[in-house]
């Protein structure tokens, strides 16, 4: 312990001395009766009278050390059940603070601790922002209603908390839950198309908050009896439950084990005595896999999940989405090696991208054994997992024509389409949503690793195509602002055959004297001649998949309408460049407005559409 942290305790210990009477009456005082424990256990949270700001603010300089000094990740690595699913702890407290807290994180505390922390300690947040609004609009109107909701709370400190809400997004229970924003939030519940889902997700925050939800959710103990489908049990649930009932099944043995390890970290919780929470959880996380190992999920598996939701930064931080750093840094060489055909960068490029690559595939093969099914069900696992496809396809075409000028615009697309994926999951973390769920019914069906992975496949050949569209084009730009022409700069052989043809007419993008227009003209046609086919092909296997689940195989969906219509640029692409005399400027537009309408398929229709495939 330093010595700013000591004399930090010291301080709080002796201004709160003064009130501490009324601060333990309010730390004891129970959420309501049905939470609260039997005999002489410790009280579990709920709503409970709150005592002055100032009081609040010192009791919570004090926990925040107490915070500091706990450490739980033990428990972590403890099976919960939820949602059908047997997940970490970790993993279900990420879920549940994200649906309390959003992307934020409550004073800096690890969110199993925020978890704990609102069953045992839930005063304490009553006046804490933890409540997250996501929609700006929906945050400007609350403020406006604060502020015309009483002269009292028209001060510069409130005026500042105003702003750290339209900042940050965070507001607290108390100010949610006064008169004037109860009656605005039920106006927004009566519009349906504009604002209900905003208002539905503010009053669904405020109920994962509190102690009861969150102690009812927290399914650590297994059943004696059953298998893995079978109900599990909160420890409340089984201290309380009479005998003969269902969660009356344990024996006396695991009763009075589970009572005193309860006991003793409840106790030291609210206490705020750190050794004795870490103490309590390692016997709690020892404990709880005993009651019956035969379901009990494996330790290594749970540990593997734990640690993929709280990775260290240098392995990309949660869920691995910081790699999209090492694949930007890799774009600079090889952007340098096909721009100036600089061996040695190239060199250095795919090496990075090697490593970029790896640690992508690990992070897809993780969750893959975390999950104990492919990563293709949301839309996290599509993102992340084409963008994977990608970096599969230019690592081979890499193969190919590593001796040709071709080399090194694969990789450098994949790391593009890659790093722009990485980019939007790490700081999109509410639209894409890295939590791990159940696959729908709907996705229990051998097509979904069929169309599905054929489907998102060419949508990441397509954004890599993009790529050397983009970079044709701005060489055509500089092109004309020099005075030259350069409608003579396309692949003679087109695409895929300037790879498989050796002979003279392959001459175009196998020679030396190859200029560097025709090369991305090349690369553009290959990746959209294979995507072209797999897309084909997916809309094909999506038809026999629809009439296999939903009893036709087109139905106008809009998911459907929008694939063929990506389906049609690129059909026209190709009867375009056969008639057009500047093949490559064509080819290099209607490769970017295909992106496009891919991109609005996947992002515009999956977000802001409702339709059968609104899971996808």
């Amino acid at each position: 312990m330093n010595c700013r942290t000591a004399f930090c305790r010291l301080s709080c210990i002796l201004i709160v001395a003064v009130t501490w009477c009324d601060g333990a009456s309010v730390a004891q005082q129970p959420l309501a009766q049905d939470t609260a424990m039997p005999g002489n256990h410790p009280p579990i949270g709920g709503a409970v009278p709150l005592p002055e700001i100032t009081e609040q603010q010192l009791l919570r300089a004090w926990s925040n050390t107490f915070a500091d000094d706990v450490d739980i990740d033990i428990l972590g690595t403890l099976a919960v059940q939820s949602d059908g699913r047997i997940k970490s702890f970790e993993s279900h407290a990420s879920q549940m603070m994200q649906m309390l807290a959003g992307p934020r994180l409550i004073d800096e505390q690890s969110r199993i601790f925020t978890y704990l922390d609102l069953i045992f300690r839930p005063h304490r947040y009553e006046d804490t922002p933890i409540v997250f609004v996501k929609k700006k609009p929906i945050r400007a109107q609350i403020i406006d209603a604060l502020r015309s909701d009483s002269v009292s709370l028209n001060t510069q400190q409130f005026e500042q908390e105003l702003q750290a809400f339209m900042d940050t997004g965070l507001i607290s229970p108390q100010l949610l839950n006064r008169d004037s924003i109860r009656a605005l939030r039920a106006r927004l519940s009566q519009d349906l198309i504009r604002t209900a889902k905003p208002a539905e997700q503010i009053d669904n925050a405020l109920a994962v908050r509190e102690g009861r939800i969150l102690l009812g959710n927290w399914r650590i103990v297994s059943p004696t009896h059953g298998d893995t489908h079978s109900r599990w049990y909160n420890p409340l649930e089984v201290m309380t439950a009479p005998i003969g009932t269902a969660a009356g099944e344990f024996s006396e043995a695991h009763h009075r084990a589970l009572d005193q390890l309860w006991e003793q970290f409840a106790t030291a919780w609210l206490q705020e005595d750190a050794q004795g929470v870490n103490d309590a959880a390692v016997q709690l996380a020892a404990f709880v896999p005993t009651i019956n190992p035969g379901v009990y999920p494996s330790r290594k598996r749970l540990a593997a999940e734990a640690w993929y939701f709280r990775a260290p930064w240098y392995f990309g931080g949660s869920n691995l989405t910081g790699i999209w750093v090492l694949y930007a840094l890799t774009m600079i060489p090889l952007l340098l090696a096909v721009v100036f055909r600089w061996r040695g960068a190239r060199r250095l490029g795919m090496f990075m991208f090697l490593l970029a690559f790896g640690m992508h595939t690990f992070a897809i093969m993780l969750r893959w054994y975390v999950a104990a099914r492919w990563p293709n069900t949301n839309m996290f696992e599509a993102v992340t997992t084409a963008a994977w496809f990608g970096g599969v396809f230019a690592l081979f075409l890499e193969a190919v024509v590593r001796k040709r000028p071709m080399a090194g615009l694969f990789a450098l697309g994949s790391a593009a389409a890659s790093m722009v994926a990485l980019m939007c999951a790490h700081y999109m973390p509410l639209a894409l949503n890295a939590n791990i769920s159940n696959k729908m019914p709907v996705l229990h069906d051998v097509w979904l690793y069929i169309h599905t992975n054929v489907i998102i496949f060419s949508y990441a050949l397509i954004f890599m195509a993009a790529i050397s569209a983009l970079l044709y084009l701005c060489r055509r730009v500089l092109q004309v602002l020099l005075g030259q022409s350069g409608s003579g700069d396309y692949a003679r052989v087109g695409g895929a055959g300037s790879i498989i043809m050796t002979g003279p007419g392959a001459v175009q993008l196998t020679a030396e004297k190859t200029n560097f227009g025709q090369v991305l003209d090349g690369t553009t046609m290959v990746l959209m001649e294979m995507s072209f086919v797999l897309l084909w092909t997916g809309l094909v296997m999506g038809a026999i998949w629809a009439d296999h689940s939903w009893g036709r195989p087109w139905g106008w969906d809009p998911k459907e309408v929008f694939a063929l219509n990506t389906f049609i640029v690129f059909a026209v692409l190709i009867h375009t460049r056969l008639k057009v005399r500047d093949k490559g400027l064509w080819t290099a537009i209607l490769a970017l407005f295909g992106t496009v309408v891919m991109l609005f398929n996947w992002i515009f229709i999956n977000f802001f559409i409702v339709g059968l495939h609104s899971y996808a």
